[in-house]
């Protein structure tokens, strides 16, 4: 039996171990397993050698690629703060060794982790996996490591031919997942990097920002960042700390910046025109979540008519799991005289939320307003980038105070973690296709999607924090809603289309984002191969009026996780986003996550062990 993973970051990796856990229930004699990446273990996103300011946005403890009960597991938290971390750090032959040491020394349970240090956990990973294939004789590991996967080819017994250049390695059973990667470029793409091209500009497509080459832009020169998420936050900490400027506490959970010099002048916009929310401290056990009290399974399948929820009834039900929480923290922050026990169950047995809030008579500024949570500039009037700076700082300054007072204290943040911990119960709604076609398309992939990474996939506090220190260096500056960005006058340009006649001239583009990963436009050899042979398609969406859209997923039975049309082809994490949600995380100990059960199935299918209770909502 030969078994082909193409990828080997996280999920490549769960899928090998869970290859190995699973053999000795199947009835083959022996298993070959081809490894690839077009790294190394652990992927491109979590490579060793990038720098140590780049952090993850997730706590230590709540990480681990280990099945929860399996044998010496040991979560990034447990291995950062064991010696078994220094001893392989330092067998590594890296040349930032002494960083990676260093950093793994101020880890703890509730520490964001630089990805390097994640990196190197995916590597030792990877060799506890090693260790246990060299202990197993019926095991055999043939790794493809720095060497792209060029072609993948049916063969007329359903197995499958992996080409790595001049190199055929033939399997009987093949599952990939991918990862970040390249789409083709679009139009508007297309359009500015001939533009730079012309007028020798910088413009960094959108990608891996550790990788991105922003060595032409200079100290005297304006940059424009488009988007404000996580890979904005990267840029910004290349542009400053990375360029020798650094940060001091003031002690009062501000910082102040103290510029090397060599650092642009940022300008940083978005649709939205906000950054992303930040993430609290936490202050939750590893294996702690909120469970749902209005988006429950069984709530939403009492809203199905015709075997479907309306989006506003699965929008109602989440809204009032954030407002359920939001206001349990608030009353026990500032109000001790409400019974916070008393207020839950009214919350939890009243038909008029609404009516219910407004008989405990609170100022207006303490009522939550999804609206204004959404958009937190609505009603503010925006005349200049300068008068916008104020507004976006006190924004900035309240959320980071609400963060910094814990995941299970600060009202706003507190409640929005609660997004969190609702994913299962969102993949439920996805996955089972319990939304109408028509209103997948229309209301969650677009406006929904985008609002739930602006709520709870933004960086950790402490980014914000660091925003707001260089927006009063004056070194970065926010501009306001509506971002538009052309090249004009041999500069980009860019302006808010709330105060246009203010023009701001740049000479580099930044594409502050990761590609979506949209099976359709996607330029990875792997996915473009298996289109054009017929392997693999996005899954079509069939609309009301008859037309016929793509989702960005890969067409999969979400009972097996296989592609449909072929039988021994698998497929799980970015490449099913649309299809799943938030297809990017590792898993989470402790907590039975879907993810672990998910990768437990596949390997199941792919070792011919039957599968009784499929997890179809990982």
């Amino acid at each position: 039996m030969k078994i082909g993973i193409i990828g080997a970051g996280p999920r490549g990796l769960l899928m090998l171990n869970n290859l190995i856990q699973n053999f000795e229930s199947s009835d083959h004699d022996n298993l070959t397993i081809h490894l690839f990446d077009r790294a190394v273990a652990g992927g491109r996103v979590w490579k060793v050698k990038q720098p140590i300011s780049l952090i993850m946005n997730t706590p230590a403890n709540e990480l681990s690629l280990f099945d929860d009960g399996q044998k010496d597991a040991l979560s990034v938290s447990q291995w950062c703060q064991s010696e078994t971390s220094k001893e392989f750090i330092n067998s590594l032959d890296v040349d930032n060794k002494d960083e990676l040491l260093t950093a793994v020394d101020k880890i703890n349970d509730r520490s964001y982790v630089p990805r390097a240090i994640c990196g190197a956990y995916c590597q030792w990973f990877f060799q506890q996996l090693v260790k246990q294939i060299k202990d197993n004789d019926n095991i055999n590991l043939a790794v493809h490591f720095n060497q792209n996967v060029d072609n993948v080819e049916k063969v007329k017994d359903d197995s499958f031919v992996v080409s790595v250049g001049d190199v055929d390695y033939p399997v009987d059973k093949l599952v990939f997942s991918l990862g970040q990667q390249e789409n083709k470029l679009t139009k508007d793409q297309e359009s500015l990097q001939k533009y730079a091209n012309d007028y020798d500009l910088t413009y960094i497509l959108p990608g891996e920002a550790d990788e991105a080459d922003l060595s032409t832009i200079t100290s005297d020169q304006n940059v424009i960042i488009r988007g404000m998420g996580l890979s904005f936050n990267d840029f910004v900490s290349r542009l400053t700390e990375d360029r020798g400027g650094y940060f001091t506490d003031n002690g009062d959970d501000t910082l102040t910046y103290h510029a090397s010099g060599d650092e642009p002048t940022i300008f940083a916009g978005s649709r939205r025109g906000v950054p992303y929310y930040p993430k609290a401290i936490s202050q939750k056990a590893f294996n702690e979540n909120y469970p749902a009290v209005f988006l429950t399974n069984e709530n939403v399948d009492k809203h199905l008519k015709d075997g479907h929820i309306s989006f506003e009834d699965f929008h109602t039900l989440l809204r009032l799991d954030i407002e359920y929480r939001y206001y349990s923290f608030l009353f026990s922050l500032k109000h001790p005289e409400i019974d916070v026990a008393d207020f839950q169950k009214k919350f939890k047995e009243t038909d008029n939320h609404n009516s219910l809030i407004g008989s405990y008579h609170l100022p207006t500024e303490e009522v939550f307003d999804w609206d204004k949570i959404l958009n937190p500039v609505a009603g503010v009037k925006i005349s200049t980038l300068d008068n916008y700076q104020e507004n976006i700082k006190t924004w900035l300054k309240e959320m980071i105070d609400d963060a910094l007072l814990g995941s299970k204290t600060g009202p706003v943040i507190g409640s929005l973690e609660m997004l969190r911990d609702l994913r299962d119960n969102i993949r439920y709604v996805l996955s089972n296709h319990l939304f109408t076609n028509d209103d997948l398309v229309h209301k969650y992939l677009g406006r929904f999607s985008s609002d739930m990474k602006f709520l709870s996939q933004g960086a950790p506090a402490v980014r914000s924090q660091e925003i707001l220190a260089l927006m009063d260096a004056g070194i970065v500056k926010i501009i306001g809603p509506q971002m538009q960005v052309i090249g004009a006058n041999h500069k980009f340009i860019t302006r808010s289309a709330f105060y246009g006649e203010e023009i701001i001239h740049g000479d580099a583009l930044i594409e502050a984002r990761t590609n979506a990963p949209v099976t359709k436009v996607s330029a990875n050899p792997v996915i473009t191969s298996m289109i054009d042979k017929g392997l693999i398609k996005p899954l079509p969406i069939t609309l009301s009026d008859g037309e016929t859209v793509d989702n960005s997923s890969v067409d999969i039975d979400i009972k097996t996780d296989q592609v449909v049309g072929q039988p021994n082809l698998y497929t799980w994490g970015l490449n099913t986003e649309g299809l799943y949600f938030v297809t990017s995380a590792i898993p989470r100990p402790g907590v039975n996550d879907s993810i672990l059960r998910a990768g437990d199935d596949i390997a199941k299918g792919l070792l011919d062990i039957p599968v009784e209770n499929p997890t179809i909502y990982m």
